[in-house]
């Protein structure tokens, strides 16, 4: 098949340096809100003075350094970003980082419904078979509305791993022909499952790969739990894990090989003994599951639940989530359709995996039992609600005349007023991969229109029709500000440059990055952004702040669905099924008004 994944490559655009002024008026706006009196509060004329201070005096020096630093990259914010946004984050990367996605569940006449082997073995051979067009690069390239994404991050979904380092980690990529196999996790033990016939380099039969599972789940039932899982080492601090990871290369070779074959193999797949069976339960599972039985460095970790339930964990610092929501959705697609023959149940033993045998000393064996207790007070920390609406959804929304992204984004704004009386500064996620080595910028969400929508929507003396408008208002704001950010020219990667240009903390460049506002208005109560399927039961991943909600959305045909995630003790006393209630009072109240205007155009 023709090579055709990165032949768009070349022609994509480099990541623009936006016009200072456009940056310091568009930043301007966006912090109005935040004001008690708006663009008349007293502390925003001051500030404003900043700025305009800054757009002529220093900030053309930083900006003209920027540009500079630029001149000789396709992509200027690459490096910054990825160090700077997953690389040097010392937390955990599980709960803290990853996301994960809940496949559908698929009809019990399927005998991948409840069966976890042959789910297992099919997930494999599926992964694997998305995994070589990425090779052979005969995976199609993306196209939105006819102009090519940029496809960079598909180079880094397999045979790569997180490794954790002093200060700063590091990502390698190795050769896949180096890396044919899968690493299983059961009951916390490793093993290496061959995915290749060694004599021709083709993928092996159904039967090959399942009958190595067996072997492994007989092995793990007979041994029982692994009393020092190393797996769990991966969801500690990331200084610590780097400690421990000299400590466990240290002790033998035999470990250095372990570790360099679990971080060149094609991807991890866990055997877990639960089976979850409500949304919640499902959703945690996916979200960090019980700790011991994952390797959470791994771009790509698939799991399986002894009742069959499946899903995926991404380790987030050389990807975002729209290449692995490809092929998850694919993947679950797929399910749909599978029928068993015969001869994949034959037994076929001439392929045996290898189980990955760690030496450990009491030192690192004490360490593995203090990260089983800290991993499950974190996770215990935070608590989940997934809200889901049935009976509209984008279709709907677009007979609106709505975009319905942006009506999502204001139900947010509209739920979370109704709940706290406030609007506080709101993250969306806008892909910015129509640029080479694009990723992401931020939508602001929270707009002086936003702020008038809630206002007026909750005023009861506002009639029907100036409530509308408003909405319509606060939609048209929200749509304009993700387009920019999109095209790469919205506000916060543009000053994160400007701030990496900084070599002398002059009083202009103090009093301008040093505002209180400026830190407030990138402090992201709310972090949220979309990535929609119909074959998903759930998508998430954690708030960002301790007063903070993480928000993860999908809007399908007919039907929306939020995942919402909360710390337990949090300064604000915010529960995830109270924003869920919410959300629900929200959506009925603009659904009913929406369709009465569709019924009577005068309102």
């Amino acid at each position: 098949m023709a090579r055709q994944l990165y032949k768009y490559q070349e022609k994509l655009p480099s990541l623009p340096v936006p016009p200072l002024q456009h940056t310091l008026e568009l930043y301007k706006e966006s912090i109005k809100p935040f004001y008690k009196d708006g663009e008349r509060d007293t502390e925003y004329i001051n500030y404003a003075a900043i700025i305009d201070k800054f757009a002529i005096d220093e900030g053309i020096k930083l900006q003209e350094k920027l540009i500079k630093f630029a001149s000789n990259k396709r992509n200027w914010l690459a490096e910054f970003w990825d160090n700077y946004a997953y690389l040097e984050y010392r937390d955990p990367v599980s709960p803290f980082v990853s996301y994960f996605f809940n496949h559908g569940d698929v009809k019990y006449k399927n005998v991948l419904s409840n069966d976890q082997l042959l789910k297992s073995t099919f997930i494999i051979l599926k992964v694997l078979e998305f995994s070589k067009s990425i090779e052979d690069e005969s995976l199609t390239p993306e196209l939105v509305k006819n102009s090519p994404f940029c496809m960079e991050s598909f180079k880094w979904m397999f045979n790569n791993s997180r490794i954790p380092n002093a200060k700063r980690d590091i990502n390698v990529k190795y050769d896949p022909k180096e890396g044919r196999f899968v690493i299983i996790l059961s009951k916390g033990w490793v093993f290496k499952l061959f995915t290749h016939d060694s004599r021709n380099d083709e993928i092996l039969s159904f039967n090959e790969i399942y009958n190595q599972l067996i072997q492994i789940e007989k092995t793990c039932n007979l041994r029982g739990e692994n009393p020092n899982p190393i797996g769990i080492l991966t969801s500690s601090n990331r200084d610590e894990w780097f400690e421990n990871y000299q400590i466990l290369s240290s002790i033998s070779s035999q470990n250095v090989s372990n570790l360099l074959d679990i971080n060149k193999s094609l991807f991890v797949l866990c055997l877990d003994d639960n089976s979850p069976t409500t949304i919640e339960e499902k959703s945690r599972n996916s979200w960090h599951g019980n700790g011991f039985n994952r390797w959470f460095d791994k771009p790509v970790q698939m799991f399986v639940s002894r009742n069959g339930n499946s899903g995926f964990l991404g380790e987030h610092s050389k990807m975002d989530g729209t290449p692995t929501l490809r092929m998850n959705d694919w993947l679950v697609e797929e399910m749909k359709n599978f029928k068993l023959s015969p001869s994949d149940l034959n037994r076929n033993d001439n392929i045996q995996s290898i189980e990955l045998k760690f030496d450990i000393n009491g030192k690192l064996s004490k360490e593995i039992q203090n990260q089983m207790v800290k991993f499950k007070e974190t996770v215990g920390s935070l608590s989940i609600k997934t809200w889901q609406y049935f009976g509209l959804g984008k279709n709907d929304i677009k007979l609106f005349k709505c975009s319905p992204d942006s009506f999502v984004q204001m139900l947010i704004q509209l739920a979370y007023y109704k709940y706290t009386g406030t609007l506080k500064p709101t993250y969306e996620s806008a892909s910015t991969r129509r640029f080479f080595k694009g990723r992401t910028e931020t939508c602001r969400s929270v707009s002086l229109e936003a702020l008038q929508f809630v206002k007026d929507w909750e005023n009861p003396t506002v009639p029907v029709e100036r409530k509308l408008k408003s909405l319509d208002l606060a939609l048209k704001s929200h749509n304009n500000y993700i387009r920019l950010a999109s095209n790469g020219e919205g506000v916060d990667r543009h000053l994160f440059g400007l701030k990496q240009m900084v070599e002398e903390q002059t009083p202009i460049v103090d009093k301008f990055f040093n505002n209180p506002i400026f830190n407030y208005s990138s402090y992201w109560y709310l972090s949220t952004s979309q990535l929609s399927s119909e074959n998903f039961n759930g998508y998430g991943w954690s708030p960002v702040v301790p007063e903070g909600l993480g928000l993860a959305y999908m809007i399908n045909s007919d039907w929306l669905h939020i995942n919402i995630t909360a710390f337990k003790e949090n300064p604000m006393n915010l529960k995830p099924e109270e924003m869920a209630y919410y959300l629900t009072v929200a959506v009925n109240e603009l659904k009913d008004a929406l369709s009465q205007k569709k019924l009577d155009p005068k309102l």
